[in-house]
């Protein structure tokens, strides 16, 4: 069996600042500590966590007691069912804005779910879209990554992100 890396480092857009990984929640493939290590090692200033809680506490109950607690690293939480989309699409693409603004800005973001593929690949998609990339080459540079939309319905979320200027004409 082939090791996957946990962090997943996704090209960003030239004159981007920031650095932005994509992988599997924290503790759920190896021990949480290891992971939590690799993200220190690569001074990550943020998690985007699209996972449920309850996701979490069955598959990686070491993160699960970290947030509970106290994790060193600031953790966005925006739960969505796998496989699923989000019932609120402005939220997730209001945390898709900001997750660029951060990455413009010189963020080093980590984003999961809990396998790092669907989830984690749609809201990838909508954060190149809001660094100005079109629907076309953010996702072939998240699929590039191994990430992406599983579902038609992911798929159709990410046609539906519109740039800011987009929503203004």
């Amino acid at each position: 069996m082939t090791e996957t890396a946990f962090l997943r480092p996704l090209r960003l857009p030239s004159g981007t600042a920031g650095t932005l990984w994509l992988g599997p929640m924290p503790g759920r493939l190896r021990p949480f500590d290891d992971d939590l290590a690799d993200l220190h090692a690569q001074k990550i200033t943020r998690i985007v966590s699209l996972t449920p809680l309850a996701e979490i506490e069955e598959k990686a109950p070491g993160y699960a007691a970290a947030l509970a607690g106290e994790i060193d690293i600031p953790v966005a939480r925006f739960p969505i069912t796998d496989f699923g989309v989000p019932t609120d699409e402005a939220g997730l693409f209001a945390i898709a804005g900001d997750t660029a603004r951060a990455l413009a800005a010189g963020g080093r973001v980590f984003v999961h779910c809990a396998a790092g593929i669907g989830r984690t690949g749609t809201f990838a998609i909508c954060i190149l879209r809001a660094l100005g990339l079109d629907t076309a080459e953010a996702t072939a540079l998240v699929a590039s990554c191994g990430s992406g939309p599983e579902t038609e319905a992911q798929k159709a979320l990410v046609t539906r992100f519109a740039l800011p200027a987009e929503t203004n004409s």
